[in-house]
């Protein structure tokens, strides 16, 4: 397999608070992002984070006015590609890996649709996972999390629990408990404020075209199917948790479709649930015996499928995880099955 010689893209996100900022300085500081890009998204007209970190990151360009999700779309694909060109003409320094931290108040899958959908990015950047930032406390009180916050935590590779040393155990437990209702796919850490890093932090992601990635795509997938185990329903069935209006329904099954007729399935799907369905995963197999393929696919967006080249555990079946916003198993299993007919 060539060498995926793009530059690696890392979304962080959090809510208002959590720490995403703090966490942004530790990840700049160490060899894997040393001399990092940094693009920070504010919510206001006068940004304050990118002065917490300049003096981190060789390069920061920052963007005012609003969250990613609905202003600055354009400001970011432009902002990307004026700090590729200024790089190629040496008015900057070359940079191997970008940190893009969102608005406290963003989603992330807007920048997942610039990064895939703007040409000139697509060639030149490599989208290598979602890191979201949590407030153990905040996951660990009673009271409704906020949209934007499920939302970011969903969209998540990986979640960082921030604050600990400001919670009980019991809290940090509840945290866990939270995140796993919500996103039970995620990678969770738990991180103290002067802990290592975790090494998945500062991994290649598994997103990326190049050979490293498809070796380390097993172990991912094996990591993140071992945490779906306990809402995994049986061949057909589904099954699931819930937080709130937000449900994590896993549909678990043996017939194997041609690659076309599971596409158009998607699309469909997807089409139908539109901004209810804020995140699907799985691994699939198809009629003409190839398989398994990582499916990734946020609200009505499906990403390229990845081969991964053999199963990680002895179960072949395929299976789908939707995280879904108010609707109920039985409407979800309808139309599924509709779309795979």
């Amino acid at each position: 397999m060539p060498a995926d010689t793009r530059i690696g893209v890392t979304v962080l996100t959090g809510f208002l608070g959590s720490g995403k900022t703090t966490l942004l300085n530790r990840l700049v500081r160490t060899p894997r992002y040393a001399g990092a890009a940094v693009v920070i998204n504010e919510f206001g007209s006068v940004g304050m984070d990118h002065h917490l970190v300049r003096g981190s990151a060789d390069t920061v360009s920052v963007l005012e006015g609003g969250c990613i999700c609905c202003l600055v779309r354009g400001a970011l694909a432009d902002t990307l590609r004026d700090l590729f060109m200024q790089a190629l003409r040496r008015s900057i320094k070359p940079f191997r890996h970008l940190i893009i931290e969102t608005s406290g108040l963003a989603s992330p899958a807007p920048i997942l649709f610039t990064l895939r959908h703007e040409h000139f990015l697509a060639e030149r950047y490599a989208y290598e996972g979602t890191v979201a930032v949590a407030d153990a406390r905040q996951l660990a009180a009673s009271a409704p999390l906020p949209p934007e916050m499920t939302q970011q935590l969903a969209l998540a590779d990986q979640v960082v629990v921030s604050k600990v040393d400001l919670a009980s155990a019991d809290e940090a437990a509840r945290a866990r408990a939270r995140i796993a209702a919500v996103n039970p796919a995620a990678l969770v850490h738990v991180l103290a404020p002067q802990g290592d890093l975790p090494a998945s932090l500062l991994a290649e992601g598994g997103y990326r075209r190049s050979s490293a990635a498809a070796q380390a795509a097993p172990a991912v997938a094996a990591g993140w199917l071992s945490r779906l185990a306990p809402v995994a329903g049986s061949a057909g069935e589904g099954g699931g948790g819930a937080a709130h209006d937000v449900a994590v329904w896993t549909y678990v099954y043996s017939d194997a479709p041609a690659r076309p007729s599971f596409l158009r399935a998607m699309s469909s799907l997807q089409e139908s649930l539109g901004e209810s369905l804020l995140r699907v995963k799985g691994l699939v197999s198809f009629a003409d015996g190839t398989g398994p393929w990582v499916v990734h696919g946020v609200h009505r967006e499906l990403y390229p499928l990845v081969a991964l080249g053999a199963w990680p555990d002895a179960d072949s079946r395929s299976r789908l995880v939707f995280i879904v916003r108010g609707m109920r198993a039985e409407a979800l299993a309808a139309m599924l099955r509709t779309a795979l007919a």
